[in-house]
């Protein structure tokens, strides 16, 4: 008998019950509170503001596209073209994140909807081009990922946001 009172005040003692009572609190309908239910979506961002964030976003994903056309123009090793695209990779899906995390006008958010979804179409090739085991077939995943470039898209995007066209550096 003594084993098991030991046991059970072990138990009680783990489990937050032993000698302290809590209060159980109940929640109030947000109807009955006066509060809102859940978190208001942001305000949309201010044209300037919303072109300097975009250009920030995406700044990262054109250098490394343009540092992996290089390298392919340039003959480079498919083992380092393949490090390329796996770099890409990452920025694409690091831009797709912060595309998506932003409040966009109302003018942006159409054009907006059809870029990310190029990207993640794009984004799934380029996450197999950063994984190939042959030159073949890191080349056939560039190919398949650049047909999903989202550049309409993207000069849509700009277009709304009074952004001039992109120009490779």
């Amino acid at each position: 008998m003594h084993r098991w009172t030991t046991t059970l005040a072990l138990l009680l003692v783990l489990t937050g019950c032993a000698g302290e009572r809590t209060e159980r609190q109940e929640q109030v309908p947000a109807w009955q509170s006066g509060t809102t239910a859940g978190p208001t979506a942001p305000a949309p961002l201010g044209r300037a503001e919303a072109q300097q964030r975009y250009l920030r976003i995406v700044q990262p994903y054109n250098v490394a596209l343009e540092k992996l056309e290089d390298a392919t123009k340039a003959g480079k090793p498919w083992r380092t073209v393949r490090e390329l695209a796996a770099e890409v990779a990452t920025k694409n899906a690091a831009h797709a994140v912060g595309l998506r995390e932003t409040s966009w006008p109302v003018t942006a958010r159409a054009p907006m909807a059809a870029l990310l979804a190029e990207n993640d179409v794009a984004l799934k090739h380029w996450r197999r081009a950063g994984r190939a085991t042959g030159p073949e077939e890191l080349m056939r995943e560039i190919r398949a990922a650049a047909a999903h470039s989202g550049s309409r898209e993207a000069t849509e995007v700009r277009s709304a946001l009074g952004l001039p066209a992109y120009r490779e550096s």
